[in-house]
């Protein structure tokens, strides 16, 4: 079992809440046979550079290529994992369009691997991978991991949402949407002027950009295509 110290991105942990989670993802990885580990969670604050939050015991060497060359944004497992509520395993083919990224992976012991996704309110997306250096994840292991991957990637993901106060983050006074905010944004996504969302209202075009206006203010945007993305990325849509 790989021994490196695991890595917190941005929140500070009691030395009792660093124990449990270690022990809980490293025992995991112990009885699946895997070396390493990692939980990231990808949070949608921007369509370009999602907030990334992570844990892993990866070696520092690893760490610091992954996030220098901003790979989980052209990772094939987590773009995959993305679609998918099933896991994703690592494969050579998986990554045939980011062969740099398999051949660095393979390098650092990494050529083995399983990521499961799981998903929660504001589209908030974790992640969940086991890795190693040999012998390949059979249909058989699989199928037997599959259901625990599962329950783990889900207890882990309510444990950071917690620990990072995202439900603070994401309720507060200042970015409530009103009912009447919320019916412009969806009107402008599908492609509306203001007066066409005039006359769908019957409210004048003075109000629907009033409206509008409010809702910049309250999501910290510049346009309404970047209101429509980001109310739509936070789950306001």
């Amino acid at each position: 079992m790989n021994m490196s110290r695991p890595i917190l991105y941005s929140v500070n942990l009691t030395d009792a809440q660093e124990f449990e989670l270690v022990d809980i993802i490293s025992s995991h990885a112990v009885r699946f046979g895997f070396e390493y580990y990692s939980f990231v969670m990808r949070i949608p604050q921007s369509l370009t550079r999602p907030q990334i939050q992570g844990f892993n015991n990866y070696s520092e060497q690893w760490r610091s290529y992954y996030a220098r060359n901003e790979c989980i944004l052209t990772d094939p497992a987590i773009q995959q994992a993305m679609r998918s509520s099933k896991p994703v395993v690592w494969t050579e083919k998986l990554y045939h369009q980011n062969k740099l990224l398999w051949q660095e992976m393979k390098r650092d012991g990494h050529s083995v691997g399983v990521t499961q996704s799981c998903w929660g309110p504001q589209s908030v997306a974790g992640f969940l991978s086991f890795s190693r250096a040999a012998e390949p994840v059979s249909k058989t292991d699989l199928k037997e991991m599959e259901q625990e991957l599962h329950q783990l990637s889900q207890s882990l993901f309510a444990r950071f949402y917690d620990l990072y106060r995202l439900d603070e983050a994401y309720n507060t006074q200042d970015q409530i949407i009103t009912l009447r905010e919320r019916e412009i944004l969806r009107w402008t996504g599908d492609g509306k002027t203001a007066e066409d969302i005039s006359i769908i209202l019957n409210i004048t075009p003075r109000t629907v950009h009033f409206h509008m206006n409010n809702v910049l203010n309250k999501l910290i945007v510049s346009n309404k295509v970047h209101a429509v993305m980001k109310a739509h990325l936070i789950g306001l849509l």
